[in-house]
């Protein structure tokens, strides 16, 4: 029988350790709740050979609520639109029977024409039921009235792989999201030992793809010329800045890392060079089955950290500043291994993320586990359960999977997560295969319950941003706070965790903190936006170049002063120019003029005394409306 968190507690010796061990797991007792029934999502995936799936969270409608997709194997996709009152309703449109004629995988989104609405690219492996030969991947093109066309073909993604995972990133910051595509094994051979026993793997991969997108509805595949063929047999792919120089690196995952190619990162040298592969020197290169991948800053030293999942002993490497990275797995208690009975066996993980679901400013980590059945020498146990392990704040993890409610059984795949009922934490997806062995077996949706009860009341803040001269999903941008003198980073990626990408809000736990010092946005190596004195449980949007506003449609950073004045109004927290327009109390336009970080006053001397209504545009689009009082 697998034992989960009292096993530890038992084996520790220090007293008042074990008290606060138990005060831990008492408080956070059933953090999370599978709402999959009661919010309308009834989806599992339909497996072969126990490859796939994954999911999307994403506001395909642009209703402000984020929708969510998921891959099916042998059956049709499923697509749920957020009805904004917790629930979801499932889209049953003719667009999407096509997917029943594939056996699907994955799923990333992005907008690739740049017209404002986010776009689905679907990993494949062969046709309906797993039979026949293989397929391409499929790209559904937002029409903007809520439904999709597929025009693979027609943009160019024609090539028939084996794929697995997908990410979306703009390599070439030309402001248009391009898509790299990693694929699995061509053909199966295996390595030997003396007695004629299989003691490893000697596979054939598929070339992983890379597609540039061209800006007029076309894609170029590129791969070579780029240096990203990579000859791993790739289970997931994350785009992510590595080394802090503002343009999109990729880390890959791949399986049988020990004996084909361990896992790679691939750092950009746009516009110098193609990639260049980097693994041996930042021991990035560790040789698991990867599965899966997870980035944060973790530790909070102002670098990205990864988590890749494995089967057996997953890894954490620590970035130590200068991209170097070390494994420290097993002290932070992260690894994820256990033994079944007398006998040892290994987890199988996937789906993984860095996410603080407690929002105490220290990222959390959720992996999503689920045997595939093995070879002898890599037997893996069925009890499987999913994992979610509390950061300390000291480098090391409490396991709580058990107390919280997620330890499910079932085998899941893809992990996602988004705060989809707008309660200011941050709710859990995982997709699950049928080919279970546990009862009631379900793609399962976990909802925290930190913020509806009450108990922690925890502040925290989501941060949407948008777009214009980068790509419009602002995928590559990098979010900074500075709360109560320490620095929390985040970075907006395209993908990562097995098959399946997370919603592109940053969202941010700020403890007890009530506010934001400071709001830094990195778009690009040339842009860079600041905003201070940000009051916190907001979600806050942000179009490149333009003013912060929070979801209510406020203008938050923009304000003006004195109010009553005397001859000349102040205005603080302009970041572009403004049109300022002033009315008499009776509604009259008297004049309108202009401010910018240069000219933030305005000359009231010529009118007399009383009562003026003021309003601030930007775009056309009204920031701020005011009555102010002028006195003698």
């Amino acid at each position: 029988m697998y034992i989960s968190g009292p096993f530890y507690i038992i084996i520790m010796k220090n007293t008042s350790f074990l008290l606060l061990l138990l005060w831990g797991a008492t408080f956070y007792s059933q953090t999370f709740s599978e709402v999959s029934n009661t919010s309308g999502i009834d989806h599992i995936f339909e497996q072969f050979a126990n490859m796939g799936g994954g999911g999307v969270f994403f506001d395909y409608d642009n209703d402000g609520w984020e929708d969510l997709y998921l891959t099916s194997g042998k059956g049709k996709d499923h697509l749920y639109k957020n009805l904004g009152n917790g629930s979801f309703s499932l889209i049953t449109d003719g667009w999407l029977s096509i997917t029943a004629e594939y056996y699907t995988v994955g799923v990333v989104s992005g907008d690739v024409n740049n017209d404002g609405y986010r776009d689905l690219y679907i990993t494949t492996w062969r046709g309906e039921d797993n039979a026949g030969e293989l397929e391409r991947n499929l790209l559904f093109i937002n029409n903007g009235d809520g439904t999709f066309s597929e025009k693979g073909i027609e943009y160019g993604l024609s090539i028939a792989s084996f794929s697995m995972g997908a990410s979306m990133l703009d390599y070439n910051n030309d402001g248009f999201l391009d898509i790299y595509t990693v694929n699995y094994v061509e053909s199966s051979a295996f390595l030997y030992d003396d007695d004629g026993a299989i003691n490893g793997f000697d596979h054939d991969c598929y070339e992983n793809q890379f597609y540039k997108n061209n800006g007029d509805g076309t894609f170029s595949e590129i791969s070579t010329t780029l240096g990203l063929t990579n000859n791993g047999c790739a289970l997931a792919v994350m785009p992510t800045d590595f080394d802090q120089d503002n343009d999109a690196d990729l880390y890959i995952a791949n399986d049988f890392g020990e004996f084909i190619v361990p896992n790679t990162i691939l750092q950009n040298n746009f516009p110098s060079s193609p990639f260049t592969d980097v693994s041996v020197e930042t021991n990035m290169d560790v040789a698991v089955y990867g599965m899966g991948i997870a980035s944060a800053d973790f530790d909070k030293d102002s670098d990205f950290d990864y988590y890749v999942t494995n089967i057996g002993s997953n890894v954490l490497i620590q970035n130590d500043g200068n991209q170097n990275f070390t494994d420290i797995a097993v002290q932070a208690g992260v690894e994820n291994t256990y033994s079944e009975g007398s006998t040892s066996l290994l987890t199988t993980s996937w789906g993984t993320a860095f996410l603080d679901v407690n929002n105490d400013t220290w990222p959390d980590l959720f992996v999503a586990n689920g045997r595939i059945p093995t070879l002898d020498f890599i037997a893996t146990g069925e009890d499987d359960p999913n994992k979610l392990f509390i950061n300390n704040g000291d480098l090391t993890f409490t396991d709580i999977s058990a107390s919280a409610g997620i330890n499910d059984l079932n085998r899941g795949r893809g992990m996602l997560y988004c705060d989809y009922d707008k309660d200011g934490d941050l709710d859990v997806l995982v997709v699950v295969q049928d080919s279970s062995e546990g009862v009631n077996a379900k793609t399962t949706l976990y909802q925290n319950q930190l913020n509806p009860n009450g108990n922690d009341a925890k502040n925290w803040v989501q941060i949407f941003l948008k777009g214009t001269t980068i790509n419009k999903d602002a995928l590559g941008a990098k979010i900074e706070l500075t709360v109560n003198g320490e620095k929390l980073l985040q970075e907006v990626y395209g993908q990562g965790s097995h098959a399946s990408q997370s919603s592109l809000v940053a969202h941010f736990g700020l403890a007890d903190n009530t506010t934001i010092s400071q709001l830094k946005v990195i778009w690009s190596s040339t842009d860079t936006q600041i905003f201070t004195d940000l009051v916190v449980n907001k979600r806050y949007e942000l179009t490149q170049g333009s003013t912060l506003r929070s979801e209510e449609n406020e203008f938050m950073d923009l304000s003006m002063y004195p109010n009553p004045v005397k001859s000349e109004l102040h205005f603080k927290g302009i970041h572009v120019p403004l049109q300022v327009k002033i009315y008499s109390i009776q509604g009259k336009l008297l004049e309108i003029v202009f401010v910018d970080q240069t000219k933030t006053a305005i000359n009231l001397e010529p009118y007399k005394p009383g009562v003026y209504i003021l309003q601030v545009f930007n775009d056309g689009n009204q920031l701020l409306k005011s009555e102010f009082l002028l006195k003698e």
